[in-house]
């Protein structure tokens, strides 16, 4: 049995890095970013910025009280779970208790615009009563020389 609960607290998030690649996109990103809003109301923060859209930081603690400082973020690579510390089985069991969580919970509404300087792309996604979106426009066509 573990619970879950989003602290704000922009220190904590220093130092953590990629834990887990979600490995998901466009609108699973979007349900991602839902359930996350869903589960623990706005994020940290949220920029505008593609490569840095939004940071949770999340505690979970199981059962017999041990509990586990997460990042669930944005970035560059798409969603991911961030952990500052050497990773073991407790540390997976616990990160894969939020992902679980968060599979089940219905997305929250929301719409959102992001902007990557990169290619010069756009993206607005979101969800809506349960159904997720995403739209890409923009990108730059890549000229080989």
């Amino acid at each position: 049995m573990y619970t879950f609960a989003a602290i704000i607290d922009s220190k904590l998030r220093f130092g953590t890095s990629n834990f887990i690649t979600l490995n998901i996109y466009e609108e699973e990103s979007a349900r991602f970013r839902g359930a996350l809003l869903a589960l623990f109301g706005a994020p940290l923060y949220k920029t505008t910025d593609i490569d840095d859209a939004y940071c949770y930081i999340i505690q979970v603690t199981d059962g017999a009280l041990n509990n586990w400082i997460f990042t669930a973020y944005e970035g560059p690579s798409g969603p991911a779970i961030g952990y500052k510390g050497i990773p073991d089985k407790k540390v997976e069991l616990a990160a894969n208790a939020l992902l679980d969580e968060l599979d089940k919970i219905v997305p929250h509404d929301f719409v959102e615009k992001l902007m990557g300087e990169d290619f010069g792309t756009t993206v607005i996604y979101g969800c809506k009563d349960g159904q997720c979106f995403y739209k890409e426009s923009g990108v730059s066509a890549l000229v080989e020389i």
